[in-house]
């Protein structure tokens, strides 16, 4: 926008040190990094009062001036009226979410809970086919407890489930048990990625995300989550 300089003879009427609009104008940016209302509207008196009568401010650049006002106004509102509305459904995803705690979600681990009642339930991830599968279940001085074989079998999530029934009749304690998965492939034995079912015992937020903090001490977010029941 041009420069609209006050002429000499209308400068007795300007507070001291006035000597331009745009003189202003740079004085208040410097000031603040945002021009408010009020300041506008001042600023844009003083250059009507004092503009140049041969040089009159063309109708077109004063609602030029108005236009662009409104513009940055309006956008300053609506992300205002954004933020409070994203900040409302993260209060809203929340309190929806705490209907998870309770249920179990597939997480990776190698640790899983029998408890009474409670059957220890997991998969085998296989991200290719396999010549066979096998799941050990260990007690905390790594001795086997039950085994569950897969034989040859294509790539996919193959459950498993132990109510921790042993030989001869007997049942294991509750308690954490480790879980490790052995795979055949081409005469080599490697290890898997072994899921287990896991509880949910309370959720939190982190940033935008709902993250689920589950019973073996894992955080895992809302859109990890594969399975849940």
């Amino acid at each position: 926008m041009a420069s609209t300089t006050i002429p000499s003879s209308s400068r007795t009427e300007l507070p001291p040190g006035l000597t331009s609009f745009e003189a202003e104008k740079q004085k208040e940016v410097e000031r603040s990094d945002s021009l408010g209302q009020a300041e506008f509207l001042k600023l844009m008196m003083a250059q009507l009062k004092n503009q140049d009568p041969m040089q009159p401010m063309e109708n077109g650049e004063f609602l030029g001036q108005m236009a662009q006002f409104s513009t940055v106004n309006s956008v300053g509102e609506m992300a205002k009226e954004l933020k409070g509305l994203s900040d409302q459904m993260a209060s809203t995803r929340m309190l929806s979410s705490g209907s998870l705690i309770g249920r179990s979600v597939l997480s990776s681990g190698n640790y899983g809970e029998l408890a009474e009642g409670r059957p220890l339930d997991g998969a085998v991830r296989l991200t290719e086919p396999v010549d066979g599968a096998v799941v050990y279940i260990r007690n905390a001085v790594g001795q086997v407890m039950e085994t569950f074989e897969l034989g040859p079998v294509g790539k996919g999530d193959y459950p498993f489930s132990w109510d921790g029934a042993l030989a001869g009749g007997m049942n294991a304690q509750p308690g954490r048990y480790q879980v490790d998965v052995a795979v055949m492939r081409g005469g080599k034995t490697e290890a898997a990625k072994a899921l287990l079912y896991i509880p949910v015992n309370s959720v939190s937020m982190r940033g935008q995300d709902i993250v689920l903090n589950l019973e073996n001490g894992a955080n895992v977010p809302l859109s990890q989550v594969s399975t849940l029941r």
